[in-house]
């Protein structure tokens, strides 16, 4: 019931989010033109004229709009994504909802699973315009490829991070970790929003997001602080020799703890309140 639950999610979101996804393309193409363009005025302009200027800017302008709506798009996915838990959970397409012979923790963990799964295909369709874009600069200038970019990304990783594998390994388990915290905690916020109202669903559910984020954000604000707090008293004290412990990898390994701990309140309260709570409208 589980894969069902999932299918039917993943469907209905696609409705909304596969436009998303053919205007990222769109935008690739558009960003992948305008980028030639932009280096070959660049290469061509030996002796600029107010023509090559123009045009020059103007490709560089739109390079630059192209880019913020590229990143825009992602934070496009996550608002149509808890939207639609929305319409799912607390309006009238709840009462279908809850008539499925199924559980509120799979219900619920169908929702997470479909959401993923979107976040995912989002992530890569909007990098993926990243790099047509890029192709568009390599098209054009011949002494680049995208393989150098690639090598210079990857560069950048083992040099930061060469000395240090663990940290990367903490960091790549923060993001997930942080990832799940953030689906479950607004989840469980729209679900505890709407069940303590009657009328004003939308809002109390808006404001509940945002009350229950600012007080996540200062919980784990304390935790990095108790984290480098020890840090800051050895460097003081005996000089810049202190303890590795008290550095990037504690942080990371408190903030990994806390956030788990975290992921699984907001996951258990977000099925207790869809056992019982919701007030659909």
């Amino acid at each position: 019931m589980l894969l069902k639950c999932f299918r039917h999610d993943f469907k209905a979101l696609s409705r909304t989010l596969v436009p998303v996804l053919i205007a990222i393309g769109a935008a690739a193409v558009f960003g992948f033109l305008n980028s030639m363009l932009a280096v070959g005025t660049l290469r061509g302009m030996d002796e600029p004229g107010t023509f090559q200027s123009i045009l020059l800017t103007s490709s560089f302008g739109t390079l630059l709009i192209v880019g913020m709506l590229l990143a825009a798009a992602f934070t496009v996915f996550a608002v149509l994504i808890f939207v639609r838990f929305y319409r799912s959970m607390v309006t009238d397409e709840a009462y279908l909802t809850f008539t499925l012979p199924v559980s509120a923790s799979k219900l619920i963990g169908a929702k997470f699973l479909s959401s993923a799964v979107w976040m995912i295909l989002g992530s890569l369709a909007i990098f993926g315009a990243g790099l047509v874009i890029l192709c568009g600069v390599t098209a054009v200038e011949p002494d680049v490829s995208i393989l150098d970019i690639f090598e210079a990304f990857g560069g950048l990783i083992r040099e930061t991070f060469g000395d240090s594998p663990a940290v990367f390994c903490l960091i790549c388990l923060y993001a997930l970790i942080s990832g799940m915290r953030t689906y479950f905690q607004i989840t469980a916020a729209i679900l505890f929003g709407a069940s303590i109202v009657r009328r004003n669903k939308a809002l109390a559910a808006v404001g509940m997001v945002l009350g229950v984020n600012f007080l996540v954000s200062t919980v784990l604000s304390i935790a990095g602080v108790s984290a480098l707090l020890p840090r800051v008293f050895i460097v003081s004290n005996y000089g810049a020799a202190g303890s590795p412990l008290m550095g990037s990898e504690t942080w990371l390994i408190i903030q990994n703890i806390v956030g788990a701990l975290l992921t699984a309140f907001f996951w258990w309260f977000s099925v207790r309140i869809a056992k019982k709570s919701v007030n659909i409208e």
